[in-house]
């Protein structure tokens, strides 16, 4: 299979598990750090929630504000919990529960200070707010919460349009002013969903070896914590297995390195072959492969031997060792990224070189226990 099939077929599976997929957080998030961007999101996502729960209250008092002492204190409330939700941002990079917890609460603030103030109409535009911490949401989480915050938003404008028709008795006046809503909070948040979304797969698709089509080490490294986050409120057990080819020098000098590059290409097709949907594949060097997936140990164990024989079967009279690690992730649990994977792999190459040292072509197993 060409470089291009893969890509392509990876890509389209992507696409389809577009409307799937749990949560971008982790993988948005190691971007930014990667790039030395966090500490500008997190100032400029402070100084927003400044600006925006500075609106109602500069509000109140005025004859559009909130109409009477109980809209006031809502209005108080709401934007005081939206000023405390985002200080976080302003000490520190914070966790997916906290990312969303402050977008919940800026959300339902909104829909609070849209809803308290005596003007229909002010708060038929307060209901564009939406749209920036729906921008938000489709940075860092799932479609589903972007469509949660469009829901909350769309309830607001309509209420709003109501109470505004209600007053002016203009229907184009409230169909021009709920349009301009409905628009900015549909076209900024999908937007955005979409381009990240086409940014992970280009970014994924790039980092790929270019002999076999695998993924390399920073492309693995990734794709594997993006498998471990997307199961985080669960139990989640990881198996990381190192393919280690046998007298791979032996077949190049015997043969010259066209052949050998050759069976480096059949290995790759192996373990395409015989891994389930949504295993991680990966060439880390030379004739070093790396396999990982979220399974239980026992089939992994099961998909690693079928590897075995597959790579035996070749006709380059090959064998490979393998060694294999797996542990569990507790749900919720804070994974060091890339700590963690690098414990794994280390165990796993350390079983791989045992099974070299008994004979090779077999599989040797271990497992790394992570403290609760």
């Amino acid at each position: 299979m060409s470089n291009r099939h893969i890509a392509t077929r990876d890509r389209g599976e992507c696409v389809l598990g577009w409307w799937q997929r749990s949560d971008q957080f982790d993988w948005f998030s190691a971007y930014l750090r990667d790039r030395g961007l966090q500490v500008r999101w997190r100032m400029a996502t402070f100084v927003f929630t400044v600006f925006l729960v500075a609106v109602p209250v500069v509000l109140i008092g005025s004859p559009a504000g909130p109409d009477g002492s109980v809209q006031t204190w809502i209005v108080i409330a709401a934007s005081v919990s939206a000023f405390t939700a985002s200080l976080v941002w302003l000490f520190r990079w914070p966790s997916r529960a906290q990312s969303l917890s402050y977008s919940t609460v800026c959300s339902v603030s909104i829909a609070a200070g849209c809803l308290a103030v005596r003007n229909p109409y002010a708060g038929l535009m307060g209901c564009t707010m939406f749209a920036a911490i729906g921008g938000f949401v489709a940075y860092f989480h799932a479609l589903s919460h972007v469509v949660a915050n469009l829901v909350v938003a769309v309830s607001c404008a309509a209420i709003n349009a109501v109470r505004m028709f209600a007053e002016m008795d203009d229907i184009r006046m409230v169909a021009g002013s709920a349009a301009l809503v409905l628009g900015l909070n549909l076209g900024v948040p999908f937007g955005i969903h979409t381009l990240v979304h086409s940014l992970h797969i280009d970014l994924r698709d790039s980092d790929r070896d270019p002999l076999t089509g695998l993924l390399n080490r920073k492309s693995f490294y990734n794709m594997v914590r993006d498998l471990i986050a997307a199961r985080g409120q669960f139990n989640t057990p990881v198996n990381v297995t190192m393919v280690d080819l046998d007298d791979f020098k032996l077949l190049n000098d015997t043969h010259g390195h066209a052949v050998g590059d050759a069976a480096l290409v059949s290995v790759a097709a192996v373990l395409q072959e015989h891994t389930e949907p949504g295993t991680v594949l990966g060439r880390l060097g030379g004739e070093e492969f790396v396999i990982a997936d979220v399974d239980a140990a026992a089939r992994h164990a099961v998909t690693a031997e079928r590897v075995r024989r597959g790579i035996a079967a070749t006709p380059f009279q090959i064998t490979a060792s393998f060694g294999i690690c797996s542990t569990t992730v507790a749900a919720g649990a804070e994974i060091d990224h890339p700590g963690f994977l690098d414990r794994l792999i280390r165990a796993a190459d350390a079983a791989m070189y045992r099974s070299k040292r008994a004979g090779g072509n077999r599989v040797v197993h271990d497992r790394l226990d992570i403290p609760g």
